[in-house]
């Protein structure tokens, strides 16, 4: 008797090498995002649909994945993207998003100038957690990259986010 068919969703993070060529392609060798290649990190970038995806392996363990725009209007991924971008680690019903719009900065209050901006305020930032919470990603307001990274996996180093790391790696 045949075995019935899962329709689960694709696990990209936590994922071995071999498995997530099967499911992105062939790969070419990137530079790491999160600087940690004396502790085994290992970067290849694959290419779909204009988009760059860096995916970031310890021990042949993916730990993290950023989706990179690169052709196109250099803009944040649209909520139909996100989904897209999203299902690599599940179904994107699992997903739990945040949306943290900065505060702008305290004007003084003893110019007498009146302060123009010449630039539109732009998209908050986004923050997402899995269902399990295993998988935390962030897409920064108006950039046109996406970042998701897998803090913890057994028998591994511990990974923080340092969004100040991560936008300066991608550009």
């Amino acid at each position: 008797m045949p075995k019935p068919t899962t329709t689960s969703s694709p696990t990209l993070l936590g994922s071995d090498k071999a498995g997530v060529d099967a499911l992105l392609g062939r790969p070419v060798m990137a530079q790491g995002i999160l600087g940690m290649t004396g502790t085994g990190e290992k970067a290849y970038r694959y290419s779909q649909a204009g988009d760059d995806i860096i995916v970031g392996f310890f021990d042949n363990v993916a730990r993290y994945l950023a989706v990179v725009r690169n052709k196109g209007p250099k803009t944040a991924f649209s909520p139909a993207e996100m989904s897209s971008i999203l299902s690599l680690n599940g179904s994107p019903m699992d997903w739990e998003r945040e949306v943290v719009e900065e505060k702008p900065a305290a004007q003084p209050k003893t110019t007498s100038k009146v302060v123009r901006r010449t630039i539109s305020p732009g998209r908050p930032n986004t923050y997402f957690t899995s269902a399990d919470q295993s998988v935390v990603g962030w897409q920064p307001g108006d950039k046109p990259f996406v970042f998701f990274l897998r803090p913890s996996h057994p028998g591994q180093p511990h990974l923080l986010l340092n969004e100040w790391q991560v936008a300066r790696a991608i550009g």
